[in-house]
């Protein structure tokens, strides 16, 4: 790669043409120049950039006061130079490139750190209930769990199920979505149940999420129990209105827990406003009131559920 680079740059300098007066340029700038440059063709390229000129590296040779010419001939001054090579030049350009490279990615790896320990460190359990336990009809509301509000962020729901339900007959699932502020579902996922399982979901909140819903247990297909019902008679029945659920049911959820993580930008937000040490002004001064990131002091994400008895 190193020859590569070094032959299209003196192809590339080579190139410029000129007769003027022209001026040695030492070592050590020369070697800069070969930086500046080798970061340029890097940009060209990455970038896609047709240029119809060499002029592109004219304000290269202008900052250390050459022109192009002057590059010309003290490139061509070196076959003349017994005791210097071109390569050497070329050389510590390129280690120069290797040494800020490795730099840049040790910031990067700061960075991708600092961000990581600031989404641990605003990762709360927001709801946790070890048992749930539907018998009848009624408990049907426990199975139902509303968190609000829903913060921009991720959540993660996992929970373990044992369901000794007549699957084939009344098929049931687990759905999750947000709701926006007019009511309206967003992002849904179903789950199908079995008869035991473990369901692990991580869903995404959008801006306009209002509500987190979790159905824990949403009979999916009361039609088809009906139909079955009527076949057992021998005879057929008419529907009449909305079929019911079965008044017995034998759900169990345990070890429920939904986990908020804040995105990764407001988390570091709330990291940096936690940390930084500005007693002069007023608490909220530094954060807007409708700002996603959390308060230096927040423990928790504060939810509204439904009751799970």
């Amino acid at each position: 790669m190193k020859r590569t680079l070094y032959m299209v740059l003196l192809v590339a300098l080579l190139g410029v043409m000129g007769c003027a007066k022209k001026n040695i340029i030492p070592d050590n700038t020369l070697a800069d120049i070969f930086h500046d440059a080798f970061v340029v063709n890097a940009y060209i390229g990455e970038e896609h950039i047709n240029l119809d000129s060499l002029q592109v590296y004219e304000p290269i040779f202008n900052r250390y006061g050459y022109t192009a010419k002057d590059v010309v001939y003290t490139v061509g001054n070196f076959s003349r130079r017994k005791s210097a090579r071109l390569g050497t030049v070329v050389e510590q350009a390129i280690s120069r490139l290797e040494r800020e490279s490795k730099e840049y990615e040790k910031k990067v790896v700061i960075l991708d750190t600092i961000r990581n320990v600031a989404v641990r460190s605003f990762t709360r359990t927001i709801y946790n209930d070890t048992l749930i336990v539907a018998k009848k009809r009624a408990d049907s509301t426990a199975l139902r769990i509303e968190i609000t509000p829903a913060p921009q962020g991720e959540y993660i729901i996992s929970y373990g199920y044992k369901c000794e339900d007549d699957l084939e007959k009344y098929p049931r699932s687990a759905e999750f979505y947000f709701t926006d502020e007019n009511g309206y579902q967003k992002g849904r996922t179903l789950v199908s149940l079995r008869k035991t399982g473990m369901v692990n979901r991580t869903l995404i909140s959008k801006s306009d999420s209002r509500n987190l819903v979790l159905n824990l247990g949403k009979y999916t297909d009361l039609t088809k129990a009906e139909k079955s019902t009527s076949s057992k008679k021998g005879k057929k029945k008419k529907k009449s209105g909305k079929p019911l659920p079965p008044k017995t049911q034998d759900l169990e959820i345990r070890n429920l827990r939904v986990q908020f993580k804040l995105n990764a930008d407001a988390a570091v937000d709330s990291l940096f406003s936690r940390y930084v040490d500005i007693k002069i002004f007023a608490d909220g001064f530094l954060i807007k009131k409708d700002s996603l990131a959390l308060s230096a002091d927040s423990t928790r994400v504060s939810t509204t559920t439904t009751p799970n008895r």
